[in-house]
């Protein structure tokens, strides 16, 4: 099933909509034409990459396994092994993978009842942005394990991706393919309700992306769009956070304060890489559990210290401030049905560089609201989901050498429809199938010493995915 992601990955930009900005400068200054290099990746080379990136996580995620099963004595068996239950709990899962930086409390969803879960989601989607097409396909793979006092989680998503780099018919799809950063957490309790989280990601594979790779997730990339592709070209990463939350009296409103360190080791190279450096964050939450609803909102500051690489780095700088509201509501006459709604807002701040290289528009506000259902319909569960995402950016750049103001918004509405269907005790398939359409737009002034020139593009935004997902928990 299918979470919006609060948290975009990098995004890119197609080159026919920036070859039209530079046009203006082009024409008017010009400005030679830039070419491109394009570098075909072998996929045999891709594999054994992945292979080995993705090889000592998965020892780990065995050898976790082995310390889970042998502690799982300890963890008393879930009250419930109803279909309901383990939706409940899968998508609540899926919340806390997407929300990488609240714990439990600070999310108001009781703790799932599994103690070992596996999840593979095989997903295909296809989008358009005028006249530039992509496809992609992707696996998401996760386990996580629950014990006493921790959660285990391992996750990564080999990827293939073809997508146009220009909508010019002399510029033909580029393809390319490989293994988004493994990412391994561990969270501990301490005391009641406080929490440690450790965690560390490795590089993606390729850790890098060539400029016509770039230009190819660009093609269609905004913040409003899912792409598993765009979290290919990321470095290595390693954090720690701790999470402190306080029962407030007897009503059930509880306090979360939490804090973090991130570093990303510097990344050698001459190709583009996302690349945070140092980043530090803070969070404050509140949240108010009552019998059949939960829910919370909480505010969190992000601040990244690093730099451009000489101009390779994907990554804009700067930090964010986001606001995230949720609420659960539990129905029918066992509970055994539920409403999800969640939205979020989030501002950059003292952004860099807002027009990095594989941005379609620059990075600005971002917004969304989404509301997720699972409606029990005799021995299945019907999981519908609906969602609106919006950003919107005014930016300073340089195009030619040109200064150029950068006004720019874009809006994706999606909805999809699941269907959880129970193959024994403990295996869940969840088919799904999901369609979005919007807009994107961008005005481009270039300031020229005795006027102003301006051009515009407005295109759709269509696409569609369709998903299966195995889960087994147990």
């Amino acid at each position: 099933m299918r979470v919006v992601r609060r948290i975009r990955l990098p995004r890119g930009r197609p080159p026919s909509h920036r070859d039209a900005s530079l046009r203006i400068c082009e024409t008017l200054t010009t400005v030679g034409r830039m070419q491109t290099a394009r570098r075909l990746r072998r996929t045999a080379s891709h594999a054994i990459s992945a292979l080995l990136a993705v090889a000592p996580f998965l020892v780990t995620a065995l050898v976790a396994a082995l310390i889970t099963t042998s502690l799982s004595a300890q963890v008393p068996r879930p009250h419930s092994d109803t279909l309901s239950a383990r939706v409940r709990d899968s998508i609540i899962a899926e919340v806390m993978r997407d929300t990488l930086d609240l714990a439990d409390d600070a999310l108001l969803l009781p703790a799932p009842a599994f103690r070992q879960a596996f999840t593979i989601r095989p997903t295909y989607r296809r989008y358009s942005v005028g006249d530039v097409r992509a496809a992609e396909q992707a696996s998401y793979v996760s386990w996580m394990g629950r014990f006493n006092r921790g959660t285990l989680r391992v996750d990564l998503t080999p990827v293939a991706y073809t997508g146009d780099t220009s909508a010019i018919a002399s510029r033909p799809p580029v393809s390319f393919s490989g293994v988004t950063p493994v990412s391994v957490r561990f969270d501990l309790t301490l005391r009641s309700r406080d929490t440690l989280r450790l965690f560390a990601q490795s590089m993606s594979s390729p850790g890098a992306l060539s400029i016509s790779e770039a230009q190819a997730i660009g093609a269609v990339g905004t913040s409003t769009i899912d792409l598993d592709a765009g979290s290919l070209g990321i470095a290595s990463r390693v954090g720690v956070r701790y999470a402190l939350t306080q029962l407030l009296g007897a009503s059930g409103v509880s306090l979360s304060l939490r804090s973090g360190v991130e570093y990303d080791p510097k990344p050698s190279g001459t190709e583009s890489v996302s690349w945070r450096g140092t980043t530090v964050r803070g969070l404050l939450g509140v949240s108010r559990a009552m019998d059949a609803t939960t829910l919370g909102a909480s505010v969190e500051l992000t601040r990244s210290f690093t730099d451009s690489l000489g101009g390779r780095n994907l990554f804009p700088g700067g930090g964010q401030l986001a606001v995230d509201a949720r609420l659960l509501r539990y129905f029918g006459a066992d509970g055994a049905g539920f409403l999800a709604l969640s939205g979020f807002y989030s501002r950059p701040v003292d952004i860099e560089r807002p027009d990095v290289a594989t941005r379609l528009i620059p990075i600005g506000d971002f917004a969304g609201l989404t509301a997720t259902a699972a409606v029990p319909a005799g021995a299945l569960v019907v999981i519908p989901t609906v969602s609106v995402l919006r950003e919107s950016s005014n930016a300073q750049a340089r195009l030619g050498g040109i200064p150029a103001t950068l006004v720019a918004s874009g809006t994706t509405a999606s909805a999809s429809l699941g269907l959880a269907i129970p193959l024994g005790r403990y295996i869940t398939l969840t088919p799904e199938a999901g369609g979005a359409f919007g807009t994107v737009g961008q005005t481009v002034s270039a300031r020229f010493p005795r006027r102003t020139r301006s051009q515009s593009f407005n295109d759709p935004i269509r696409g569609g995915w369709v998903t299966l997902e195995v889960s087994i928990a147990r």
